[in-house]
């Protein structure tokens, strides 16, 4: 018999992903933009308002979820959202002198044990970031909707501790930015909030933007001295 054609790509997701993040470019090029630097238009696509399409640069990944703690089950009538992750981030815009790049971002559903009062309406924002060579950490900004009520970037470290990677004691911050709320946070390879456990040029974090009871925001955890909840 005649040999059978070569079978291409059938996933059309996969085949014009053309900065390598794992998020096609059919996706990220709906994303909703933000107001460019000194006030420039937003330009469709741009879900960090640096001029330029997410779908082009490997530092700069945007996806759409679901909003529900099970995002990743994709429960029927969830509405969904917009999130933009900047890696080597410099208040959401690029550090040229970074070199990481996004591998992979993705919604996974929340664990089954969260901190009392925790609530996590996009369930976990995983993903995976590439440092240069010579790279011990790296800065990242995750930009959300407000109006899902989160008051922090939270990741579990080796011990079980959730903390809150965007608050001042941990070198954080959360600012509003264009009708978006941007968490800034650092991550430093093979540290207690690498999950790879490894100092290996890769970060890989599943961390969730979540919201904790202000009455409980400080409150020491009796994991360890200096360590928090949140």
């Amino acid at each position: 018999s005649p040999p059978s054609a070569p079978s291409g790509p059938t996933d059309k997701d996969t085949r014009n992903d053309t900065d390598s993040d794992g998020i096609p470019d059919s996706t990220e090029n709906r994303t909703p933009g933000i107001p460019g630097p000194g006030g420039a238009a937003p330009v469709v696509g741009d879900g960090n308002g640096d001029g330029i399409q997410d779908s082009t640069q490997p530092a700069v990944a945007s996806a759409s979820v679901p909003v529900s703690p099970i995002g990743e089950s994709k429960p029927a009538g969830a509405a969904s959202t917009y999130v933009t992750l900047v890696t080597g981030s410099q208040d959401g815009k690029l550090d040229p002198d970074s070199g990481a790049r996004i591998t992979r971002l993705e919604q996974k559903n929340a664990p089954a044990q969260l901190p009392p009062g925790m609530e996590t309406p996009l369930g976990l924002i995983s993903f995976e970031a590439k440092l240069a060579t010579g790279r011990s950490s790296e800065t990242f900004s995750l930009y959300v909707d407000p109006a899902l009520g989160v008051n922090g970037y939270w990741a579990k470290d080796s011990t079980g501790t959730w903390t809150n990677l965007s608050s001042a004691p941990h070198g954080g911050k959360m600012a509003l930015e264009g009708e978006r709320l941007r968490l800034d946070f650092e991550i430093t390879d093979g540290g207690p909030f690498d999950a790879d456990g490894q100092a290996n040029g890769v970060i890989t974090a599943p961390g969730a933007a979540a919201q904790m009871p202000l009455s409980v925001v400080g409150q020491a955890s009796s994991v360890a001295h200096g360590e928090f909840w949140l």
